[in-house]
This record gives C-alpha cells, structure tokens and sequence, in this order.
C-alpha cells in the first residue's frame, strides 16, 4: 500500500471516528430525566424517551437481506481480502452514497441489502480484481417514525431500520403511558383536563391490530396485521419501518368487522376480520385447536347480510392441512365452530379424612365408586372410628347458583320464617351438602345397600370416637358426659349436675352428631357424640305481662258482653 493511500485512509477514520464520538455526545447529553426541566418542549420529551426505549431494543433475528433497505446513517463492514487486507467502517452519508477509498462514491440508498452488496462488489472489482469482497451491516441507522391513530396519543417516535410497525406502535403506546403518568404524579391535571376532545377520544377507543397503514415517503403504502404476526410469526404481517414513515392504526370496530373463532381452540372470541383470510390463518390467530379438537368436524355458519338467512359449512382441517381438500375463505361475520372429541376421562377424586390408615385423595371413577371400595383402599376403618358420627360432605353450587336459588325461592308463597330458615339452610349449604350414607347399616350390619356411590369432589370424614355426649344449655354443670347405652336424656341432664333454675323442661332437643338435625327425646335414641341442649327460659318484664293480661281481659270482656247481649235478645 503507498503513503498516499495510507493517508487517506487514516484520514477517512479520523472522520468517522469523530462524527461517530460527536453524535454519540449529542445524545448521551440528552439522557437527562425529560420531566426536570418543565420548559422541555413536547418534541424533546418524546424524543428522550424514544431513545431511553432504544437503549432495550432487541432484535427478532439475525437481518434479511432481501427485506432490509439501506439508508443514510447505517455503518457498514466492507472488507478486500487482499494482501494485505483493507478493512473499512464506512457510513453511508446524508446523501445516500458510500464513498470507498480508491474507488469512489457508489449511491446505495433505498435499495435493499443484497442489492446493494452486489453493487459494492461490482464498483470493487473494477478497482481490485483479485480477493474477495464482503460488505456487512454494522449498525442500523435511527429515524424518526410518525404514529397516529387509536388507543394512544399521536407521537414521533425513534427506531432502528430493524424496528418494525409492532415495534413503533408498541413505543407510542409506552410514550402515551409515560406522558399520563407524569401528568398525575406531578399534579399537573388529568385526562379530562389537560388533553383536548379529540385526544381523550382517540384513548378512549381500543386500535385496531389488524387494519394498519404504514404510509412511505415515496407515495407508496404497506398493510400491517400484527395479530396475524403474533400467531404466525409471518414477517410481510408486520413489515420493516422506512425513514419517515407514518403508522396509522384505526378504531377497532369488532361489533361489525369480525370473524368468531369458538369450542376446541386455544383462544376463544372474536377476532377482526381481514379480506383475504382463510379458516386456516384464522384457527392460526386464535392460537391453533386445542388438544382435545375434533379437526375433522368443523362447522363454519355464514349468514346473509340482512342476518335473516342461515347457512352451515363442514370442513375438515387435517384434510386442508394435508391438501385433499381446499381451504375455505372466510367473510365477514362468520363463526367457526371447533368441535372437541367426546372424552369421559375426567379428574374425578374424594377426599379421605379423619379414623382410617392412610387418608388422602383417591381417584374415581364417573358414577360407579362406591363407599366401601375407598373405605378399602384407604386400608379400612380404624378401631377408634365412630361409625354414627360419620359422614360424606357434597360440593355445593357456587354461591351465585345458590344466590340464584334464594331469589326463585321468593317468588313462592313462603312465610316471612321459612324464607328465613331457608336462607340459613342455603348458606350450610354452601360450605358442603351431606350425602345421606348409614355407615353404621354398611359396615357393622353389611347391609350393601346403604353403599352409597360417590361423586367428584366428595369429601367422606370418618369421625372419631368420643365416647360422652355433650350437655350444655340450662344444666348445672354443662360438658362431656361418659357415654351409657340405652340412656334416656334425663340421664345425661343428672349427671350434668340437673336442670338450672331457668331451664325449660319441656323443650329440650337432641342434636345428632353427624347430621347436626334437632330432634325431640321422643323421635330419636341418644347415640356416642350426640348433643342435649336445654333452652332458658326468657327473661320478660312486668310490662310484658300487664300488656299479656290486658288483652286477655279485654277479650275476656268481649266475650262477656256479647253473652249478656244474646241473653237479653233471648228474652
């Protein structure tokens, strides 16, 4: 290599170095906090909180070249593998052109990347004929982007020509964000306050992910569909961004533009409609069918445009899928619906608890488990299980069914008590519904059919022996008391220290210990566990009883004078 051309090149570099150490000042200057200075006009606001979001950018993939566009301000590799090498960074200038030393300025701008490496190569070889050439992108250039529609407010934002439309709107979003957040924190106002009709219009409504317009500095247009993109990963979907581009996102309208994706897929609802889409890209939009999806049996219903008409298209997505069969266009309005193969195998358990060997989760199977069969496999019954006191707990409607219930209840000609009973019964209810299960018939007598068949989500709770029965209420001494067999309920009361001077004899009531039902001492025989419960008699003032005796001899004088009155017609 001679002096001359050593020169030159150390010249090129001093150059590029210091405009790339100057512009690299010129921002860093800016990464101030945008909000310190309350004179910041709303360009640079925007224009810093770009660049705070460029500094987090990350790339989808290694470049395309035959989707990438050169323009001013990218950094390039050129490199002539000669002896000994030449090694270049060259940017390309504001004018669009590289300028290569000892061959000369080529004009690269607008063209795409593969493009333009041939061109590069063939300026190269007229100078350098032997060696080979490689032109690599560095550094993608920043531009600036508009950004207008819905769903956020209208900002310039900054990107990298790898950026695509995804990535602008997803800037302008965050922007808006940013804005409005600093507005609150600062107390400068609110949305209604400080954002004029149209703005607060424009945030109110939800922007369309499928209908984008990228609108080119040359007169030219590109669509953007970013929610087919998410779903199929096609990059045409969501396009790369160009030097002062303008993205236009326009009001989502799903009540009217729409195609309803339903039954065995991933994403249920409804999605936008695009022309052109197919039954395949959109089970792909609404995340593919689900493992449990009949493929072979799907319905699409299409009706007329006055909604009065009706029709229904089979079709088979394996066969699409495999090219036996054509695939189906869609239009606006029509609903896919999937179907899911009939499958019967379900996570069916109960629940073991309390006096057997080893509780726990058991599986089921639908409608054919039955009691003494998990007794069983739980390793049976332990000698402390109190057979009478057992029971099995049912899950219960969720709460709003039971709220349900209470309000179809009302409409029935019940008293004010019973609504009131049934209220209660309602909310016991809810916690769990006892299943009617005699374990004492089942397992002390065999008697199988008392074998109750389980349910899903049945809880069966073995309970323990306790060998008393509990007295409480008006006794002298309330608590356990040793269990007697074949002991009536004044028994118990005795050896409770008797009835307390306020009981009320003639109204006490037997509770049952695995039923918890109020029985009377004639209706049932006091069992291991049960309770007896002994009423007070209520405290009532003298008044009670002058307003008792009041009406009683007004009735009573009632009585008296239409007697006298019948006598005296009598006669």
């Amino acid at each position: 290599m001679t002096s001359a051309l050593s020169k030159q090149l150390a010249v090129i570099f001093w150059i590029s170095s210091t405009a790339t150490t100057v512009l690299h000042g010129q921002l860093e200057e800016k990464k101030d906090d945008p909000f310190s200075q309350k004179n910041q006009s709303q360009n640079q606001i925007q224009y810093q909180q770009s660049l705070q979001n460029l500094k987090m950018a990350v790339m989808d993939g290694p470049v395309d070249p035959r989707e990438y566009i050169v323009g001013p301000g990218d950094i390039y590799s050129v490199n002539i593998w000669i002896s000994p090498p030449l090694n270049l960074q060259l940017p390309v200038t504001p004018e669009g052109s590289i300028i290569i030393p000892t061959v000369g300025e080529v004009s690269v701008a607008g063209l795409h990347l593969d493009a333009a490496k041939e061109k590069i190569a063939a300026e190269i070889r007229k100078k350098y004929i032997s060696g080979n050439i490689s032109f690599t992108l560095l550094t993608p250039r920043v531009f600036e982007v508009r950004v207008t529609g819905f769903g956020f407010l209208e900002a310039t934002v900054y990107v990298q020509a790898t950026g695509r439309a995804q990535d602008a709107i997803a800037l302008a979003k965050n922007q808006t964000d940013e804005l409005l957040n600093t507005m609150n924190m600062t107390g400068e106002g609110t949305k209604s306050t400080k954002l004029s009709r149209e703005e607060a219009q424009k945030l109110s409504v939800q922007g369309s992910l499928r209908h984008i317009e990228i609108r080119h500095r040359d007169g030219t247009e590109s669509k953007a569909d970013i929610e087919r993109f998410i779903a199929t990963r096609e990059r045409t979907c969501n396009p790369l961004l160009r030097d002062g581009d303008v993205v236009i996102v326009p009001a989502r309208n799903i009540l009217r533009d729409f195609v309803g994706v339903y039954g065995a897929v991933n994403g249920e609802g409804a999605y936008e409609f695009v022309d052109g889409d197919s039954l395949m890209s959109m089970i792909q939009i609404a995340r593919g069918c689900s493992p449990l999806a009949d493929s072979s049996h799907v319905a699409i219903t299409r009706t007329d445009a006055a909604g009065d008409t009706m029709q229904t298209i089979s079709a088979d997505l394996t066969a699409i899928a495999a090219g036996a069969s054509p695939n189906v266009s869609l239009q606006r309005g029509d609903r896919i619906v999937v179907r899911e193969k009939t499958e019967l195998r379900r996570d069916y358990k109960v629940h073991m608890e309390g006096e057997v060997l080893y509780p726990g989760y058991y599986p089921i199977t639908r409608d054919s488990s039955r009691l003494s069969e998990i007794i069983k496999r739980a390793g049976g019954l332990k000698e402390t299980a109190s057979l009478e006191a057992s029971h099995i707990l049912r899950d219960s409607k969720p709460s709003e069914k039971v709220k349900i219930d209470q309000l179809e209840n009302a409409r029935g000609r019940t008293s004010q008590e019973d609504s009131a009973y049934y209220h209660v019964e309602s909310e016991i209810r809810m916690n769990g519904e006892l299943v009617v299960a005699d374990f004492v018939s089942l397992f002390a007598n065999n008697d199988k059919t008392k074998d109750v068949i389980l349910q899903d989500g049945d809880r069966i709770i073995i309970a323990q022996k306790v060998h008393t029965v509990y007295v409480f209420g008006q006794v002298v001494q309330p608590g356990h008391v040793q269990f007697s067999s074949n002991q009536s309920y004044k028994y118990f009361i005795d050896k409770a220290g008797g009835f307390a001077d306020d009981a009320v004899k003639g109204d006490v009531h037997i509770i049952k210990a695995n039923s918890k039902q109020w029985l009377s001492p004639g209706e049932t025989t006091i069992e291991e566990g049960d309770y007896i419960w002994v009423p007070k008699e209520p405290y009532r003032p003298f008044s009670y009883y002058i307003q008792i005796y009041g009406q009683l001899f007004g009735i009573v004088g009632t009585l008296v004078t239409v007697a006298v009155l019948v006598v005296q017609l009598k006669k």
